[in-house]
């Protein structure tokens, strides 16, 4: 007997005298519970086993409490914060946190010795005081941090932040935690607040603030998790010559070293002058994004919503123009090195924290990310590496896009098994 032959009645007004109806529930041996009605059209509760009922009633409310945490989960607002007073002088000294063997140390007493405040860089911007690029970035780095007690960062953070005291001490190094951020939409972009407020995951309100903070003071952003290995503002960089067809760049993205699944920029590393119209754009997009069902609820939140894919689609939906013209990619190899593990400029060590996410396993992209991360870490270089060199083994032929990495990078997968050993697929 199937279990919905078990759990709803049949109706047999044929077999029965007339006057009465009977229900016959069909039980896994074989035997009949019957009840006589007084109307046809009237189910007593008598004929309804009491196991039943009480099964009914505990699976209605089970649903009806998953359906309340689903329904808190997606419309959920962040909790309350009481947020600091901005002091412009809570300034964080990171000359301890660099390596003691680190050959370049900070210099005592510089811009980059310290995490300044927000309220600091604002004083400094409407004093103008800020040294700009020729490019016309403004010397600044952004970087966020749940608040100002950092004494919970772990040590690779702390090295990874330094580096860009060491690459460059004469730039503004600027800490930015969960209040100064919220205040600044409140500020700057008011309108949009309601929408930053309704992102469910953390990730993605560091996304969206990223966008803010460059439309509004421009510099370079960078995650926490990237590395200043040789520095960012040469010719390659964020300040080409003028009389180069670069010259016309004002925003500066890194390319993504996975186009597949983030889109053809990363949002890891971005640069621009303030009030560039293509961030106009980007949150144009967010709030088109953010109003969908699928996007506040099953979609690729971050990837999509505010994260890499929110950035690249935006930019690829410009028209051709000069906004479009003005929005550069930066070679991921030498200022991102995601997929070698190595770069000369700067480097994506990619610790995947955006991954501490609601029900990673409803959100594919972060449950991948997750299920990786129980792996032990190797470049993703490594990966097509490996894959390349079973199919040569096998006297199988590449393609011409697979052969021309494996010609340029086939020389780096002994040095990788060397460190990694045998690479298994997930």
């Amino acid at each position: 007997e199937s279990p919905r032959a078990i759990r709803h009645p049949i109706i047999m007004p044929d077999l029965e005298p007339k006057g009465a109806t009977a229900v016959r529930y069909r039980k896994p041996g074989g035997k009949d519970d019957r009840a006589e009605l007084n109307s046809p059209n009237e189910i007593s509760k008598s004929a309804v086993p009491k196991s039943m009922t009480a099964r009914s009633t505990i699976l209605a409310f089970a649903g009806c409490a998953v359906a309340l945490v689903l329904l808190k989960w997606a419309t959920s607002s962040p909790p309350k914060t009481y947020c600091h007073v901005d002091d412009p002088d809570n300034d964080i000294d990171i000359t301890a946190w660099q390596p003691p063997d680190d050959p370049r140390p900070i210099p005592p007493g510089s811009w980059g010795s310290v995490l300044t405040t927000p309220a600091k860089l604002e004083k400094l911007r409407d004093a103008g005081k800020l040294p700009v690029l020729e490019s016309g970035v403004p010397k600044v780095i952004h970087q966020t941090w749940p608040s100002r007690d950092t004494s919970g960062v772990a040590a690779h953070y702390r090295k990874w932040s330094a580096s860009w005291g060491a690459c460059h001490p004469d730039w503004l190094h600027v800490l930015w935690d969960d209040c100064d951020i919220r205040r600044l939409f409140a500020k700057h972009l008011p309108d949009f607040l309601p929408v930053y407020d309704a992102y469910p995951n953390p990730v993605q309100r560091a996304d969206i603030f990223r966008c803010l903070v460059l439309k509004e003071y421009g510099g370079l952003y960078a995650d926490m998790d990237y590395e200043c290995t040789g520095g960012v503002d040469g010719p390659t960089g964020l300040n080409p010559p003028q009389d180069s067809p670069q010259g016309a760049c004002k925003v500066f993205i890194v390319n993504s070293p996975d186009p597949e699944h983030d889109g053809v920029l990363q949002n890891a590393f971005m640069a621009s002058v303030p009030e560039h119209p293509y961030w106009t754009a980007v949150f144009d997009l967010a709030v088109e994004r953010r109003s969908t069902l699928s996007g506040r609820i099953w979609g690729e939140i971050p990837i999509q919503n505010t994260g890499p894919g929110l950035v690249s689609d935006a930019y690829t939906m410009l028209s051709e123009g000069e906004v479009k013209t003005a929005v550069c990619g930066l070679n991921n190899t030498e200022f991102s090195g995601q997929a070698l593990g190595q770069a000369p400029n700067a480097i994506h060590r990619n610790a995947g924290s955006w991954c501490a996410c609601r029900f990673p396993a409803i959100n594919w992209a972060c449950w991948k990310k997750c299920k990786e991360k129980k792996k032990t870490y190797v470049p993703s270089m490594y990966r097509d590496l490996t894959r390349y060199k079973r199919s040569i083994d096998k006297g199988e032929k590449l393609s011409d896009k697979d052969q021309a990495t494996w010609d340029q990078y086939g020389h780096l997968f002994q040095s990788y098994y060397d460190k990694y050993g045998e690479f298994e697929d997930i």
